[in-house]
């Protein structure tokens, strides 16, 4: 496991908040050149833990009024049906889950109709033996990852000595 420093850690927190920032800004934030900068953000993508540059928008604006967790009770393992999944852009999110549910899908359509065409387009995928929907009414708290304080990485570390 890579170890963070808190200079990794305030730029990966600045860029949670506004990814937008430019490299002087970031310089400033943490006291460095910002070609120095550009290479702790290089390693910190290379080294996987910024996994990628992306924009959160607004899913209304593009039609997608419906947003849904689909649990799925399976026969196969998740990896025999991780391909189906893939090809289906409605899913934002697959994982496989403990319990009756093993694998859980975040998903997003255009209306309850799409929903239930969805729900019945998985149902035919070979090793789904059934579905449990819930659909979202509002959602109240979205953030990005909340990262640990640095007392409890602090700990972490002195126990992996």
């Amino acid at each position: 496991m890579m170890i963070l420093d808190a200079t990794d850690r305030a730029l990966v927190a600045a860029l949670q908040r506004d990814a937008q920032l430019r490299l002087e800004d970031l310089a400033k934030l943490v006291h460095m050149v910002p070609s120095s900068v550009h290479e702790r953000l290089r390693r910190l993508t290379r080294d996987n833990v910024i996994r990628g540059w992306t924009i959160d928008i607004d899913a209304s604006a593009f039609g997608l009024e419906v947003l849904a967790f689909i649990g799925v009770r399976s026969s196969k393992p998740c990896s025999t049906l991780l391909p189906a999944m893939e090809s289906i852009p409605a899913i934002e999110e697959f994982h496989s889950v403990a319990g009756a549910l093993g694998l859980m899908l975040k998903v997003r359509v255009a209306n309850t109709s799409a929903l239930l065409e969805l729900v019945e387009q998985l149902r035919q995928i070979p090793g789904v033996d059934g579905t449990e929907t819930s659909i979202v009414l509002k959602t109240q708290i979205d953030r990005p990852t909340a990262l640990p304080a640095d007392s409890v990485r602090q700990k972490a570390r002195g126990r992996a000595s």
